[in-house]
């Protein structure tokens, strides 16, 4: 007992000491040199927005649209023409005469301003016997000269170019000069000439 008492009351060696000291020096050491891991990164929720394209080809938006296999350089004169021509032509009725009439209207005019015009001498047409009336709308073309015009006001005007409207139909002969007559007195009307149609005999 009195040599356990002796032992304990004795203070740790220097070695002791040493190696302890030792041991703790490690272990910091350690905890200062290990490389210290990233914090984690949160989750973002990305908003992924969708962009939709409307075509509009063909559309206003754009001048309309050019069909595969046709000419761009092809104007609505060309359009009629080729209207006409692929067109199965009806077989004139007993009486009447296959006409044309050419009728140059304002540039300025709107597009309800030229509808209204074109159905009232449609209108005018059919009260006269007229059949099978169609009517083709060129656009606006350029004239080959200048046309000065004075209206019932006494305004006048020049012009340089003109919606060209084409009328063809069948009809009584007597009626193209009453319908000339009104394309004359009409201050919408630039210039306007009626034609007969003869048919060639081959």
């Amino acid at each position: 007992m009195a040599s356990l008492a002796t032992t304990l009351a004795t203070p740790p060696s220097s070695s002791m000491r040493s190696s302890s000291s030792s041991f703790l020096s490690s272990i910091s050491a350690h905890r200062f040199l290990r490389p210290r891991t990233k914090p984690r990164a949160r989750a973002t929720r990305s908003l992924c927005v969708r962009s939709q394209t409307l075509d509009f080809s063909g559309s206003f938006f754009e001048g309309g649209g050019e069909d595969e296999g046709t000419d761009p350089s092809a104007g609505p004169s060309a359009a009629a023409v080729a209207a006409l021509e692929d067109k199965e032509e009806p077989q004139c009725p007993p009486g009447l005469r296959q006409c044309e009439t050419m009728a140059v209207l304002r540039p300025d005019m709107t597009e309800d301003e030229r509808l209204t015009l074109t159905q009232r001498y449609e209108e005018l047409l059919v009260a006269g016997g007229g059949m099978y009336v169609e009517v083709f709308n060129r656009g606006v073309i350029p004239l080959a000269y200048s046309i000065k015009k004075k209206n019932k006001a006494g305004e006048s005007n020049t012009y340089l170019d003109g919606i060209y409207l084409l009328f063809t139909y069948f009809t009584k002969p007597e009626s193209l000069s009453i319908l000339e007559s009104r394309l004359n007195t009409d201050d919408d009307v630039i210039r306007s000439s009626s034609f007969k149609i003869r048919k060639r005999k081959y």
